[in-house]
Order: structure tokens, then C-alpha cells, then sequence
């Protein structure tokens, strides 16, 4: 396929081209023109992609080419590792199948109440996204039948495997009918994959971002599969305790943006944020023991730039979607090749520009120079300069806050019913609203910080579609 191949080449139905239109997406990355031809002639594909390439489009369109909202049927089924992934590939279905009439789609993890992922299954979905753990439980008690599928999507497989969920899906795919199509997508190749491979997939067509065939049998490290857009850099430092200080010195970088740090564990993730935030830099965590509410509040304050770092676990990060992440920081020396790439793969998304740093002594820097996906890196000594003292360190505050209003989607309220407000109610001016997050019970709107104040004065008892609401700013 060529790079001016356009969507309409390949057959889609009209309300998939024209949800494409709406979102802008003129032209198929490489990933998207290399595995809709096959997807869509209802072979079963493997592909080797990585984060940002497109992938949940191209097996997106994939599935909904095939759903037919007038049946009451689970006709397509995603599984990936991850929450956070599993809410980001629902959205993306959605606003892909906005033109489908009647399209459902469901999204199941753990982490909250089962009866109201019951309650939303009784009204059957078309397409279900969802953690293998979940899924299990749903199947086992009945309340999916997946007796008309289609589809079966495998995303991020190597994740799936290292979070040990090859049992649950043994289980869940026994129980799915034998005819039927799947399509794998993982980030590397290795041999616990290709046998995952072997096991669920007919005749695959086995594809590389790259455009080229998926070897039989990937090495061991897997093969690196970084976006070409990603520049990645190696910071020697004599000792572990100079580690905090080039931290700090890295994340007060100009060109260092919005970044995300990648830490060992929940303690140090802890440890680091603490120690950024005691000297300015707006610094929020993401570990496995956060709640999904303090979880969904440290995504949305990186994303709509009133928080400038994020620190967080390999566990918590997976399926991590940030649109514009400047910069990725690994702290913590990874355990292996896979993790150093997911880790690094979190920015340079879709072909922009990206940076990712790791800061590594002597002996972590021989270990990391053996990996495929690091050969790329430009190594330098860092000698980082003294750090200020915690309480008088001059860094400044983001220039955008973040407003918790207490209304959402069950409120019936919509995003753009928050603009509405806060432009004739709140006095601010349509340019100056930033992102809005709207989720069940409340919704999360990014505003200039000077005006904040004058805002939470007027909006607070305002009413938002008949909704009388309380405005906070998050902390």
C-alpha cells in the first residue's frame, strides 16, 4: 500500500469513512495500511506494532467493518492487560462507530463494583473491551454469551503473557466459537508469543510496522520495534545518589516538556514525587494500589498540563496513553529488553517527535548496551549540578489548573455543555477552556490558572443542563 493510500481504498462502510472524516484521519499510518487489507478479508493477522502506530485504529475499523448493530450480540471481543488500556480502546471503538446507529460498546475491568458492568450488559453490547480477569468472571456467571462472535483481538500479547494471563485466556478462548477471526498485535515477537501465535490464530498473516514478515521464531530479547521519531539518550553517573539530583536536573529542561518517569516500585515512586514536589515541580504518581479515582485524576492533570511529571510503575503504566508526551525518563533500570521499549514507546506516539532518557551507572549501562532496543542510544556522562535546597527551589507553577465539577455522563451532561457553562457563565472566553475529561458522576475541565478563582466564584451553584453543580479545583 502507498504512503498516499486514503481510507477509501479499502472498502470501508460509509459510516466508518466518514467517522474517520470527522476525526481527521485522512491518510492510514503504515500499521493501518498493512493490516486492514487482511483484516477486512477476514484473514487472521499478527502483527508486530508498536505504542502509537495506529494500531487499535486498524484492528478498530477491522471489527466494526463487521459488526451489525440491529443483532442483540456480543459479535467482537478485545482483551487487553490493562484498565487504563481498556477505557482508552472502548473511547477510540466509540468514536469510530459514532455513525454506526445503535453501536454499544462495553468495557470490563476489576478494580470496581461488578453490578454496574451487569447492568450494562443487559442491554447486550456489540463489542466488548476488557481485562482477561474480568472477562472470566462475566463468562463463568453468564452474563456474556459470546455464542455470535467474530472477532477476537489480542492486543499488547507480550503484556498479556507477562502479567500471567495466559490461563484466563486458554479458558475464555475455549468457550468462544472455533469460527471465527483473530487478530494479535504485540509490541515484540519473542517465542512465548509466536506460540500464542501457533495456538489461536489460522493461517495468520504475521506483519511488522515496518512492512516486513514477523520471523518465525523471535530472539529472546525480542526485536526493537521503536518509533523512528523517538531519540533516545543515556546518562552515565558515577553513583546511584546522583540519580535525584539528575533527575531534577533533566525534568527543568526546557525541551523536556510534559515527561513520565518510570520507577521500580510504589515506594520510590512515592519517594520521587515527594522529593520533585519539595522543590516546585508539579509532580503526580501512578502506582497499582492507587484508587481508579486518584488514578483517573493523576492521567488527566498530565494530559491537560497542569501537572509536568508523572512517576509511575511498569504495572501501572501499561496501556498508559498520554497524547504529546514530550519526554520519557526511566529512573529505574528496567529488568529486561521488553520493558525498556514498552517504557520508551510511551512517547514519539503516531510519528511525532520524542525523547527518552535513562539514567544508569556504569555496570546498569553495560547490561542495557546488550539490548536490541537500546543500540540506538546516545550515551553521555552527566554530572548533574547541586541541587537547591527544598524549599527555596524557583521552578514554576504549570500555567493551567484543573476544575472538578460535580457533573457527567449519567447526569447527562456532555463536554460540550461544560464549554457552554463556562463560557456564559463563567465569563471565559472559548480559546481559553482546555481539555475536558467527562466521566459517570463528574467531569475534570483545564482553565488558565489566573482565571480560575473568578471562575469557581461564578460557577459554583451555576447549573449545567439543569444540573446544579459544586466547582472545586483539584489538588
Amino acid at each position: 500500500m502507498q504512503d498516499s493510500a486514503s481510507f477509501a481504498d479499502f472498502g470501508l462502510p460509509a459510516p466508518l469513512l466518514q467517522a474517520l472524516a470527522d476525526l481527521g484521519f485522512d491518510q492510514p499510518t503504515p500499521v493501518q495500511a498493512l493490516v486492514l487489507p487482511p483484516a477486512l478479508a477476514g484473514q487472521d493477522v499478527a502483527g508486530q506494532a508498536p505504542t502509537g502506530s495506529g494500531k487499535t485504529a486498524a484492528y478498530g475499523l477491522a471489527a466494526l467493518a463487521q459488526v451489525d448493530p440491529t443483532v442483540a450480540a456480543v459479535q467482537a471481543l478485545v482483551l487487553v492487560p490493562a484498565r487504563e488500556l481498556a477505557l482508552q480502546v472502548r473511547e477510540a471503538l466509540k468514536n469510530l462507530g459514532k455513525q454506526l446507529p445503535g453501536l454499544r460498546v462495553a468495557v470490563l475491568y476489576g478494580g470496581h463494583p461488578m453490578r454496574d458492568e451487569v447492568k450494562t450488559l443487559q442491554q447486550t453490547p456489540h463489542v466488548v473491551v476488557a481485562t482477561p480477569g474480568r472477562l472470566l468472571d462475566h463468562l463463568e456467571k453468564r452474563h456474556i454469551v459470546p455464542n455470535q462472535l467474530k472477532l477476537l483481538v489480542l492486543d499488547e500479547a507480550d503484556k498479556l503473557l507477562e502479567l500471567k494471563f495466559q490461563q484466563e485466556m486458554a479458558t475464555i478462548v475455549s468457550r468462544l466459537p472455533r469460527r471465527r477471526q483473530t487478530l494479535l498485535f504485540s509490541a515484540t515477537m519473542p517465542d512465548k508469543v509466536m506460540a500464542l501465535v501457533r495456538e489461536y490464530l489460522t493461517r495468520p498473516r504475521l506483519l511488522t510496522a515496518e512492512g516486513g514478515l514477523v520471523p518465525g521464531a523471535a530472539e529472546a530479547g525480542g526485536a526493537a520495534a521503536l518509533p523512528a521519531s523517538l531519540t533516545l539518550h543515556g546518562h552515565l553517573l558515577s553513583t546511584p545518589e546522583e540519580k535525584p539530583a539528575a533527575l531534577f536536573h533533566l525534568v527543568r529542561q526546557p525541551a523536556t516538556g510534559q515527561a513520565l518517569v518510570f520507577a521500580s516500585t510504589r515506594e520510590r515512586v512515592q519517594e520521587l514525587a515527594r522529593f520533585l514536589r519539595g522543590r516546585g515541580v508539579a509532580a503526580e504518581v501512578l502506582h497499582g494500589k492507587l484508587p481508579q479515582p486518584e488514578r483517573d485524576k493523576a492521567l488527566m492533570k498530565l494530559r491537560n498540563n497542569s501537572a509536568q511529571v508523572l512517576i509511575a510503575t511498569d504495572v501501572a503504566a501499561r496501556g498508559l496513553d498520554v497524547p504529546s508526551l514530550d519526554t520519557v525518563i526511566q529512573y529505574d533500570l528496567p529488568h529486561d529488553a521488553e520493558t525498556f521499549q514498552h517504557r520508551a514507546g510511551r512517547t514519539a506516539r503516531a510519528g511525532q517527535a520524542g525523547a527518552a532518557h535513562l539514567l544508569a551507572t556504569p555496570p546498569e549501562q553495560a547490561r542495557v548496551q546488550a539490548w536490541p532496543a537500546a543500540q540506538g542510544a546516545t550515551w553521555k556522562r552527566l554530572v548533574p549540578p547541586p541541587l537547591p535546597p527544598a524549599s527555596v527551589a524557583p521552578a514554576p507553577r504549570p500555567t493551567t489548573v484543573t476544575l472538578h465539577v460535580t457533573a457527567g455522563k449519567k447526569h447527562k451532561v456532555s463536554a460540550h455543555d461544560l464549554v457552554g457553562a463556562f463560557v456564559n457563565v463563567g465569563g471565559l472566553g472559548r480559546d481559553a477552556v482546555g481539555r475536558i475529561e467527562v466521566f459517570d458522576f463528574y467531569s475534570y475541565v483545564a482553565v488558565p490558572r489566573q482565571q480560575a478563582p473568578a471562575l469557581l466564584e461564578k460557577l459554583n451553584g451555576a447549573k449545567v443542563k439543569g444540573v446544579k453543580v459544586r466547582v472545586t479545583e483539584v489538588e
